[in-house]
């Protein structure tokens, strides 16, 4: 079995040297280029102000070896393509939508205090007649609730 690993890993071990990328930044044609970039930049004819058509096929040149393209633009190499975000168009809305109506105030009503009482029901605060029916008053609209001296009807 252990002759057996040995072999394969003897077998894959040269396929993994070559399966690497080589570096083009370490490679001897950049390595020319760069000297003739130098070169081009240390001629005292071509001054840094005023390049010349040598100084710029240099810079051309040195570009597409050393950074691995062939046209003078950098070749991507793994990662994706940059997004491109495009914002939407700006458009207006043709009217604007009309605003909701207004609510009704919510209204909550108060407890009134009990005034009198005679053995047929009691009067509220607000004049109104409450109806006894057993131990419960009544009110116009319904049965109230009484808590000590103060009576709440719907």
């Amino acid at each position: 079995m252990r002759r057996v690993v040995a072999a394969v890993l003897l077998a894959i071990f040269p396929l993994l040297l070559y399966a690497q990328d080589r570096d083009p930044l370490a490679s001897p044609e950049c390595d020319a280029a760069r000297a003739e970039l130098e070169q081009a930049l240390n001629d005292p004819a071509t001054g840094r102000s005023r390049p010349n058509d040598r100084l710029a096929r240099a810079r051309e040149k040195a570009a597409a070896v050393c950074l691995g393209g062939t046209d003078g633009k950098r070749e991507r190499t793994g990662a994706p393509e940059p997004v491109q975000v495009v914002p939407p168009p700006l458009t207006r809305p043709a009217s604007l939508p009309e605003p909701a109506p207004a609510r009704a105030p919510l209204v909550i009503p108060r407890p009134m205090a009990i005034t009198t009482c005679d053995p047929a029901g009691c009067w509220d605060s607000e004049g109104r007649r409450l109806n006894i029916m057993g131990p419960l008053l009544i009110g116009p609209q319904g049965l109230c609730s009484v808590q000590g001296g103060m009576v709440s009807c719907p």
